[in-house]
């Protein structure tokens, strides 16, 4: 299907609030003004941090600290929330569906990030299986709670991971190594085993081929802190305190956090001819749907191919710094199709990541994010456990005040 565009005067619904949704709004508002009617729709009401969500695990923030109601932001935008569940997508009738009503669209935006893949690893997860995660506050505050109790013993097994497929696995990399922090601070590492198992072929591989050197910095780093690595690895099942790997070896915990794998929002799913079979949605350039001209994705709802071959498979990552770059250049699309004007290529991204460790940090920046890249920037320093702080407050403010983006690091 294929829907012109060619005067103003547009109802543009976009789905999601996090940091493909309201960047999207945002951009869309300052690009169009008047001309476009834009109606954000989501589940959520706040806007959450998630790159904070370890801090919340370690008990070193507040999950208030890290949020943001964005109804009232939103509104002085004169941009309308809807707070409701998107249940259906009707791509020929241009047409989604909530619960409470229906909402015409000429131009859709899907910023509606993932679904968690539980269901893949039997025993994974924190509600119905024995694992914990990092993907919402929920998540964070039992994670939180259940490592206070294994670190209040005398003596623990603690196993962070990530299962086949997974695809924002840095999270797990800065927790890993902040528990080994926290845990030497105290003088009491040496009752504590810590392993990290990953699907990657190569710690610091992060779903991307690596950076530069920063995997050789980053294998390192954790020969030095005594953190048993495997690579490779792919969990066939998760039980009461053991991890049971496809290969029948068995790892026995006493407090694991695994990160599980994304599949598409369940609404993107069942609209017929819209995504691939994982529910990820493949775009043009633009950043328009290969197969409709009028629905727009960013962030973790685009399908973007893996990097390459791995004997396990492992996702390319989908971080708020490449969403914010691609809700950036889908407004502009948009706002060019509606007005006329230069396009530009809402897949050449650039990468930069802050990474804490509880008592050092990483920065490390690719330019392309994918390789082969013409630049590459890796920093190891306290100071970056500071500049992740920085950036906390500065982003939070920027969704409260629609603040200009900061482009550091390309």
């Amino acid at each position: 299907m294929s829907t012109s565009m060619t005067s103003a005067g547009k109802k543009l619904v976009i789905i999601g609030s996090s940091f493909g949704g309201v960047n999207t709004a945002y951009f869309l508002q300052h690009a169009l003004g008047k001309d476009g009617e834009i109606t954000l729709i989501s589940r959520e009401r706040e806007f959450t941090f998630f790159p904070s969500l370890p801090w919340v695990i370690m008990g070193w923030r507040d999950p208030a600290q890290i949020r943001v109601d964005v109804v009232q932001p939103l509104r002085r935008r004169r941009i309308n929330f809807v707070h409701s569940d998107v249940i259906s997508l009707d791509a020929s009738a241009n047409e989604v569906r909530t619960e409470q009503a229906r909402f015409g669209y000429d131009v859709l935006i899907i910023a509606s990030g993932a679904e968690l893949d539980y269901a893949a690893v039997p025993g994974l997860g924190p509600t119905a299986g024995y694992t914990h995660s990092t993907f919402s506050i929920d998540e964070a505050i039992l994670a939180r709670d259940a490592l206070a109790r294994v670190l209040a013993g005398e003596r623990g097994r603690i196993v962070v991971g990530a299962a086949a497929g997974a695809s924002c696995i840095g999270p797990g990399y800065e927790i890993v190594m902040m528990i080994d922090a926290l845990l030497r601070k105290a003088r009491r590492r040496h009752h504590f085993s810590l392993s990290f198992l990953t699907p990657e072929p190569f710690v610091g591989h992060f779903g991307i081929g690596g950076v530069g050197v920063a995997a050789r910095l980053i294998a390192d780093e954790f020969a030095e802190r005594d953190i048993e690595v495997m690579t490779s690895v792919k969990i066939a099942e998760a039980q009461q305190d053991r991890l049971v790997l496809a290969t029948g070896a068995e790892v026995q915990f006493d407090f694991s956090l695994v990160i599980p794998a994304f599949v598409g929002s369940g609404f993107v799913r069942s609209a017929d001819g819209l995504a691939n079979p994982r529910g990820f949605i493949p775009v043009t350039p633009e950043l328009r749907s290969s197969r409709f001209d009028n629905i727009y994705a960013v962030g973790v709802a685009v399908a973007l191919p893996p990097v390459g071959s791995t004997p396990v498979p492992v996702g390319v990552p989908k971080t708020g710094h490449l969403t914010e770059q691609m809700a950036r250049a889908a407004a502009h699309n948009i706002a060019s199709n509606l007005r006329g004007g230069r396009k530009v290529d809402g897949l050449d991204l650039s990468g930069t990541c802050i990474m804490d460790a509880g008592d050092t940090g990483y920065y490390i920046s690719a330019q392309p994010f994918l390789p082969p890249r013409n630049r590459v920037i890796h920093k190891k320093g306290k100071w970056s456990r500071y500049l992740k702080l920085a950036f906390e407050k500065y982003y939070l403010a920027r969704i409260r005040h629609d603040l200009p983006s900061l482009h550091f690091g390309w």
